[in-house]
């Protein structure tokens, strides 16, 4: 079935594809853009699918060409044809990065931006609690893409520093506001999941370089999200320790985020998220470009509830015990962790109802395909025992300094 599906998005990315170049042969820009735009669409999709890394690499590296294709046209950046028959933007009509010839190099480093590219399908509902936190973001996201009155200008938020102890869902809440701004939007968003310190570690040499590539081409995709992730890596507080190359890295990352390239181009929303969990570690200048910091915090009561409903009841097993006993249990824990000890309960649970799987396999494939697993309502005692295997990396005193950091932030 998945090969049949598989056939049928390429069939009709290929006919995109087709429609897109013969209205772009025609000068019909318009039409051109919306063809390479739904292509882009599909190829990310695609590239999901892919069988393997490689593949996926080349289908996330065309969708993102053709997000260049489709915005440049629609822009006017590209000049018409002379005399027709170009085919694929290329050469007769250069204009975007996507267009323009490149060295090896420069393939190399856009090869490694193409790797960060993902698709989100994060959406709000997704996120156990956090109700005040996404209203927050919401706010912030809203009032940047909403239409003002005539006449009036307002700074909308372009970065946006989410800090708070690890796990509480500083990804998922940034994948989520990329599918936000997908969904306010006509085009899919381009999400940009970058790590720093893989970055750092893979390529130091040409960190300066990949920064800039990886705006650059979030401009041209644009809208887009960047996410940066373990920020600190990246923009900790200068000192005497620092090399030239953190101090370019840094002199590039204050220079996007200052975001001089969008400066009065509406048709421009690149929005960056940075996430930390050390906010008092970064530099005060880097703090400076951050117009929004969002708390991320430990999870109270109703958050703890809906991620245990998210890993437990939405997941089709059933308690023996009250949901509030698990709340008050997982009391302390970040949503990560929560989700650690709903994971350990249920598959300690499944062990033990099913002993004989390995018997089955060795009896061989068809036995096991014909077993049916066997599961029973979980137990607060089930709960008890893993609970007492997870260790809390973030302790009360760790969210007090939090809180103060956010307070002292605020004057």
């Amino acid at each position: 079935m998945s090969g049949d599906l598989n056939r049928e998005r390429q069939k009709a990315i290929d006919g995109l594809e087709a429609r897109a170049k013969a209205a772009y042969d025609k000068g019909n820009d318009q039409e051109a853009a919306e063809a390479y735009e739904n292509a882009a669409r599909l190829l990310e999709r695609h590239a999901v699918a892919a069988p393997s890394r490689r593949i996926e690499q080349a289908r996330k590296g065309k969708a993102l060409r053709y997000r260049e294709y489709a915005n440049a046209l629609r822009s006017g950046d590209i000049p018409k044809p002379e005399g027709g028959g170009g085919g694929e933007l290329t050469q007769n009509r250069a204009g975007t990065g996507a267009a323009r010839g490149r060295s090896k190099d420069e393939d190399e480093i856009h090869g490694a931006v193409t790797s960060l590219l993902h698709h989100s399908s994060v959406t709000w509902d997704k996120i156990g609690g956090l109700a005040e936190t996404k209203r927050e973001i919401k706010y912030a996201l809203g009032i940047s893409l909403a239409q003002l009155p005539e006449g009036i200008e307002l700074a909308g938020w372009r970065n946006m520093l989410f800090y708070g102890p690890p796990g509480t869902g500083k990804t998922l809440l940034a994948a989520a506001t990329s599918r936000a701004v997908s969904n306010a939007d006509t085009a899919n968003t381009s999400f940009f999941n970058v790590k720093v310190s893989s970055i750092m570690s893979k390529y130091f040499g040409e960190s300066t370089k990949i920064v800039s590539e990886l705006y650059g081409t979030a401009r041209d995709v644009s809208p887009a999200v960047v996410f940066l992730d373990e920020f600190e890596a990246l923009c900790g507080s200068r000192g005497e320790g620092d090399t030239g190359t953190e101090r370019r890295i840094l002199s590039t990352i204050l220079s996007e985020l200052d975001g001089l390239a969008e400066k009065e181009r509406q048709d421009i929303y690149v929005l960056t998220i940075a996430a930390t969990n050390r906010p008092w570690d970064l530099d005060p200048a880097v703090l400076s470009r951050f117009d929004k910091k969002i708390l991320i915090p430990l999870p109270d009561p109703v958050t703890r509830r809906a991620i245990l409903e998210i890993h437990v009841l939405q997941r089709g097993f059933q308690l023996e015990c009250e949901v509030e006993d698990l709340v008050a249990l997982t009391e302390g824990l970040s949503g990560r962790e929560i989700e650690s000890l709903c994971k350990e309960v249920t598959n300690t649970m499944v062990a033990d109802e099913n002993t004989d799987i390995p018997l089955l396999v060795d009896k061989g494939l068809e036995s096991v395909k014909s077993y049916s697993v066997r599961v029973r309502p979980l137990r607060l005692a089930d709960f008890e025992s893993a609970r007492r295997w997870v260790n809390p990396v973030t302790s009360a005193a760790d969210m007090e300094r939090y809180l103060a950091w956010r307070d002292a932030a605020e004057e």
